[in-house]
């Protein structure tokens, strides 16, 4: 038969609105660097000072107190994994450098993974660690009772990222769903010549949009589950993601063979460790009541 004509695939790219598009984001490349938080790492904020109005004559002012906070000035943060795994044909397209194609699917998947341990806090469950994320059991502050319309939540997360002791500004965590919902009320500032974005609030409150985000409330809270019409919002203060240079887990291409009657696939993995914490003096959330028409 004729060689048939082949197309390569198109570029894996990042969904706009991302926790990559609002994180400072830290790749380290130098592997001699990752011991210094692959096997876990204390990270620290200011955020928290205790400020207070005074008089002229140095007098305590009553009702003068603008922020304060017992939160600890630094928290303890164990890392997690990724891994890509990309399974074909070992008689695939001639020419194809398969570790590469590993790599690039991994680094196009990390943004949705990092998203799912932010909201689920999966491997820090696993772990039984200390670790912060979105769900953690009665971290967050249940800002109202009840289950309002997106607009009502947005507003009320609003006034509660004014809370913070140092008055910082926060980032807002939504479903795409609730996004979508939102319509106007959100802003999207196109990024990179317009090849990707970033969302705020009228008011310039970061908002991420997670592919990865599940939309569910509190372990352990009622209404938590999340469904077509129940979701969750969350606001905390910024973000940080650290991430270590990909590596494939194969020595060659032969290790990852399975040949046989039936199967003759090549399997290549790709792993990186990863980070993702927030600045804890704003964490709080609130339950929306979604349309289902």
């Amino acid at each position: 038969m004729a060689f048939r004509g082949i197309y390569p695939a198109p570029d894996l790219v990042n969904a706009p609105c991302g926790v990559l598009s609002v994180a400072r984001v830290m790749t380290h490349t130098d592997a001699k660097y990752d011991d210094r938080w692959v096997r876990g790492f204390s990270y620290e904020f200011y955020s928290q000072p205790e400020v207070e109005l005074f008089t002229v004559n140095d007098s305590v002012v009553t009702n003068g107190v603008v922020g304060t906070s017992t939160l600890p000035r630094f928290k303890e943060y164990d890392p997690f994994f990724i891994q890509g795994t990309d399974t074909r044909s070992y008689f695939g397209i001639n020419g194809e450098d398969r570790f590469e194609i590993a790599k690039k699917q991994l680094e196009a998947a990390t943004q949705k993974a990092v998203e799912l341990e932010l909201w689920e806090g999966v491997a820090s469950t696993a772990e039984t660690n200390g670790n912060d994320f979105l769900r953690k059991t009665g971290a967050a502050t249940v800002v109202d009772t009840g289950a309002l319309a997106p607009s009502t939540a947005l507003m009320l997360l609003e006034q509660a990222v004014s809370s913070s002791p140092a008055g910082t500004n926060g980032v807002i965590h939504m479903t795409r769903d609730v996004a979508s919902i939102l319509g106007s009320r959100l802003m999207y500032l196109p990024v990179d010549g317009g090849k990707s974005g970033k969302a705020m609030t009228r008011l310039g409150t970061e908002v991420i949009i997670g592919s990865g985000y599940t939309g569910a409330g509190r372990l352990a809270d009622s209404n938590t589950a999340a469904s077509a019409s129940n979701k969750w919002m969350y606001a905390t203060g910024p973000i940080d993601v650290h991430l270590s240079k990909i590596e494939i887990v194969n020595e060659n291409l032969g290790q990852g063979a399975t040949v046989s009657t039936n199967t003759n696939d090549l399997t290549v993995r790709a792993v990186r460790s990863a980070a993702v914490y927030f600045d804890p003096s704003i964490f709080y959330t609130i339950r929306l009541a979604l349309p289902t028409t």
